[in-house]
């Protein structure tokens, strides 16, 4: 099976999570690229300057922790949304949620959060999400 996304971003601030997403999505071979980066901040910069002038430049999935420093994964929805970027992702976003109550689920869900799952990713999980987006060639459009 070849790749079907060009780009999965992981954004986190564990580096043994990190690791072991990588390796998962890597097995998985569903991506060409993965790109890790520590927080949401580091994630808005990225973004902001890949998307924000061609939207198919966008990472197709991004793996989003909640508790993250200096921007975590809340802050980093909203400012997606604040910042008018959202809207041009066709991007899926797949929570890691740790301690998340269920309020911030319901939250997340509106910033436009599609997918959840506890850490540590597991490849199920991760199978089951591709499955759904990416088994026919489709992506949900965020819009």
């Amino acid at each position: 099976m070849s790749p079907k996304l060009k780009e999965v971003l992981i954004i986190d601030d564990d580096m043994t999570a990190n690791y072991l997403n990588i390796r998962i999505v890597t097995e998985m071979q569903i991506a060409q690229h993965v790109k890790v980066l520590h927080n949401g901040k580091e994630a808005l910069e990225y973004i902001s300057k890949n998307c924000g002038i061609d939207h198919n430049a966008c990472p197709e999935l991004i793996i989003l922790d909640h508790f993250m420093p200096e921007m975590d994964g809340m802050q980093f929805m909203k400012k997606l949304h604040e910042n008018g970027l959202i809207e041009k992702m066709r991007t899926v976003f797949l929570l890691l949620a740790v301690h998340t109550d269920i309020k911030d689920l319901k939250h997340f869900e509106d910033l436009g959060v599609q997918e959840f799952t506890d850490k540590p990713l597991s490849k199920k999980r991760l199978q089951e999400a591709y499955d759904k987006y990416w088994a026919n060639d489709t992506a949900r459009d965020n819009s």
